[in-house]
């Protein structure tokens, strides 16, 4: 089965030096019809960008219902494995303005 992308998610991830702590702020494009959504600038490392964006996406209703559960997120976290990775993934590293901004648009 080919993949589908059905959503755009673009990170930007900044790294404080100073502190040695990672952060990221989340723009999801749905392909459909070209709403976006943003997840906030927040503390994360490695790849959490991408459970930022399920939670997100979770919680806007944007997921199968399957996959957003009773109690909160559910199970969001498997819409991806479970679904051929239908979110194509950008990563920018930014600066802390830049990473704060992209967040709260």
């Amino acid at each position: 089965m080919p993949r589908q992308i059905k959503f755009i998610g673009h990170a930007y991830l900044w790294f404080d030096r100073i502190n040695g702590n990672t952060y990221h702020s989340v723009e999801i494009t749905r392909c459909r019809d070209g709403a976006v959504l943003y997840a906030p600038y927040q503390y994360g490392y490695g790849e959490c960008y991408r459970q930022t964006a399920l939670v997100a996406m979770s919680r806007a209703k944007w997921l199968p219902r399957i996959y957003r559960g009773n109690y909160g997120e559910g199970l969001c976290y498997l819409y991806e494995r479970e679904n051929n990775y239908p979110i194509q993934w950008i990563t920018t590293d930014s600066t802390k303005r830049e990473c704060i901004a992209h967040g709260v648009k």
